[in-house]
């Protein structure tokens, strides 16, 4: 639960919560809390169940507030029936085309996010459109139509993407399930993720936030199968809560039903939510990316590129095999090594490159930190062999011993230290690893 004075930016939790000084009214929703604070004002405490209704955009929130039925887009064309998820930055609405008499998403970027997106301060709607111009990728998320609709109260506008409907996504599928991915499943997941970023990176696409999250599935579900589901699970909606501009009523995330094992072997997996992307060649220098899936060199303050995504990748490969991080942002102990310099010392260990070059750490400015002028961390930790197949391995023993050593070499041609050593995504495509993978 968030608590926090004066609107600050909610946590994408089960639960979200603000503060404000009291308003006068003549219901009062069970989420709401009163205290005095220090100056002897009253302050409210509100904890919502889902998305944050009716708290102001220029806070950091503004999430999209609609009316089961409600007609939205050019002409009116999608009719919104529910909601299927929501996330910090946005709300996705099962809608019907009236146009194309079929199903839609409808993502509803918040107030605040679609004020960025109008500043160029996020990209996502120009990553949308380049990777739909021109040949679109199946394993790509796809821009069908876009508008903006005013919002509600202090929400602010919203920037709102008509998407094809998915089934859910990676994380969500191997959390449905009580044993881990089989190999010809973890291939496949493997092989559209790299086809998907492949696609971006030759739009000049750096997606920045690769993750489990971030990996949706299609839906093999027909017009008449969804019709069904609402129908025996009717849109619901939360009880009414209080907010800033008043009493709001969220409706409850209902995503479509999960595949099954024998579907997600089959299914087509989609790269998506583009939120955080940003052009290549920008040379930024900006913190990106879970950090246990960070690339060292944005670790170290310096400037990333398309490299950043495979580093990603890479770790994702072994997460997908063996359902556990492959790095782990926590303080080291025995070293007295923060999260940081224990991250970079994990890279060195599980890349066998002993350590980073000098003509990296010269262009990285916080390098200086974490290392000394022989390019040792400053801390000195021992540093021993730690195979990448002694990991795979050791977490994955139903895993094949061949397919554990050519698991190992994909990822060690994308966790390289020196983001010019890694491969590309079209390389990695090549890899021996995934000849006759289940395509």
């Amino acid at each position: 639960m968030l608590r926090a004075a004066f609107f600050r930016q909610p946590h994408l939790i089960s639960r979200t919560c603000a503060r404000f000084h009291h308003m006068s009214t003549s219901t009062e929703p069970t989420n709401q809390r009163l205290s005095v604070d220090p100056e002897g004002r009253t302050v409210v405490d509100l904890t919502f169940a889902s998305e944050a209704l009716g708290m102001p955009a220029a806070q950091g929130y503004g999430w999209a507030q609609f009316e089961f039925g409600d007609s939205v887009g050019n002409d009116k064309r999608y009719t919104i029936l529910r909601k299927l998820g929501w996330g910090m930055h946005s709300s996705t609405w099962l809608a019907r085309d009236e146009v194309g008499n079929g199903f839609v998403a409808v993502k509803a970027l918040t107030g605040h996010m679609t004020e960025m997106n109008e500043k160029a301060v996020s990209w996502e709607a120009e990553a949308l459109r380049l990777l739909s111009a021109g040949p679109p990728s199946p394993h790509c998320v796809r821009l069908l139509d876009e508008f903006t609709i005013p919002g509600h109260g202090s929400a602010g506008s919203h920037l709102c993407f008509v998407l094809p409907i998915y089934g859910g996504d990676v994380k969500a599928l191997s959390n449905s399930r009580k044993t881990p991915f089989d190999l010809p499943t973890v291939k496949r997941i493997i092989l559209h993720l790299l086809r998907g970023i492949a696609h971006a990176h030759s739009r000049g696409v750096v997606h920045t936030d690769i993750k489990h999250d971030n990996i949706f599935f299609a839906t093999d579900l027909e017009t008449t199968d969804i019709e069904r589901w609402m129908k025996e699970d009717p849109s619901r909606r939360h009880p009414p809560e209080m907010s800033q501009d008043g009493i709001v009523q969220a409706a409850v995330s209902q995503p479509l039903p999960m595949i099954s094992d024998e579907l997600a072997s089959r299914a087509t997996y989609v790269l998506s939510d583009f939120g955080c992307a940003l052009p290549s060649q920008l040379h930024d220098d900006r913190p990106i990316t879970t950090l246990p899936l960070r690339a060292p060199e944005s670790f170290l303050g310096g400037q990333w590129d398309t490299p950043a995504d495979i580093w990603s990748f890479g770790c994702l490969v072994f997460e997908l095999a063996v359902s556990r991080s492959l790095f782990e942002y926590r303080v080291n102990e025995k070293y007295s090594l923060t999260e940081v310099e224990n991250m970079l010392y994990q890279m060195i260990l599980l890349t066998g490159e002993e350590s980073f070059r000098a003509a990296q750490l010269s262009v990285c400015p916080l390098a200086s930190y974490y290392f000394n002028a022989a390019c040792q961390l400053k801390k000195e930790p021992t540093v021993f062999q730690w195979p990448l197949e002694d990991m795979i391995g050791r977490h994955a023993k139903a895993i094949p011993s061949t397919d554990v050593s050519a698991m190992a070499k994909l990822m060690h041609r994308c966790l390289r230290l020196n983001p010019d050593d890694r491969a590309t995504a079209e390389e990695l495509l090549q890899d021996p690893w995934l000849e006759g993978a289940n395509d």
